[in-house]
């Protein structure tokens, strides 16, 4: 038997096979028309609900938005008043207080905003201690901070004390025109706490800026070699000082 054979199909057997593969195809093809349908169906469903989401956001946005007379008024604002509202660095929990949504509605409150802390600024002629250890009061003068009183304070407490108003130039920050400018309102004072030179430990003067650690290291040795240092003379022979370095330190030293 050849193989052939094995492909002869009779008269009713050829139909059938016929059949089947017509049938085979339709449904590929009705498979298929259906496929298209569903999805078709399904992406128009997806659109007309974005549709009806955007015109819903569009419907909102006209609701709640503000007129261009409105915002004229807020850009109008008196920048005297405007300024009287502090923000970063100036805020201060011990000022007035201002609601810019009062300023915004020519001084009628409205609760939508949040209270603001306005800094009492000093007027011309008015003035605070130079030693003054409150951050609130150095706030006061024009032009001073948050990040600067807290600079003024901290050296003034390494320092031990301002003997000179010149000596703020070595706070961090502050050039020759802000001192010009806040120097009017600074009165000089005496309070001065000294360093006992005698008693105090290595670490103790290392902490003095107007001290490097050659210099407190020469005072130690001194006081080692001979005793008690008597007076800043004897720390003026010493190579490690300059007579700057002890103009300087003069007013910090006891002994």
């Amino acid at each position: 038997m050849r193989w052939k054979d094995f492909l002869y199909f009779q008269r009713g057997s050829k139909i059938a096979v016929i059949l089947l593969l017509v049938l085979i195809v339709l449904t590929l093809i009705l498979n298929s028309v259906l496929s298209y349908r569903n999805s078709s169906e399904i992406v128009l469903r997806q659109n007309d609900s974005l549709i009806r989401a955007f015109d819903e956001f569009r419907r909102t946005w006209k609701e709640h938005e503000p007129s261009f007379s409105a915002i004229g008024e807020e850009r109008n604002l008196d920048r005297n008043d405007a300024s009287e509202i502090v923000y970063g660095e100036e805020a201060t929990t011990g000022g007035r207080y201002a609601d810019p949504g009062s300023i915004r509605n020519g001084g009628r409150n409205d609760t939508r905003y949040q209270l603001f802390p306005v800094s009492e600024k000093l007027n011309a002629g008015e003035t605070i201690s130079l030693n003054e250890t409150d951050t609130t009061r150095w706030k006061m003068i024009p032009g001073i901070g948050s990040s600067y009183a807290s600079r003024i304070v901290k050296y003034r407490e390494l320092l031990g004390g301002y003997v000179r108003k010149e000596q703020l130039l070595e706070v961090y920050g502050i050039d020759a025109e802000l001192y010009a400018r806040i120097s009017p309102y600074i009165e000089p004072d005496s309070h001065c706490v000294k360093l006992q030179v005698n008693r105090a430990e290595f670490r103790e003067l290392l902490r003095h800026p107007y001290l490097n650690y050659g210099q407190v290291q020469a005072i130690v040795n001194l006081r080692r070699r001979k005793g008690d240092i008597l007076s800043i003379s004897e720390l003026g022979m010493l190579d490690a000082f300059t007579s700057d370095d002890i103009w300087r330190l003069e007013p910090y030293l006891a002994f």
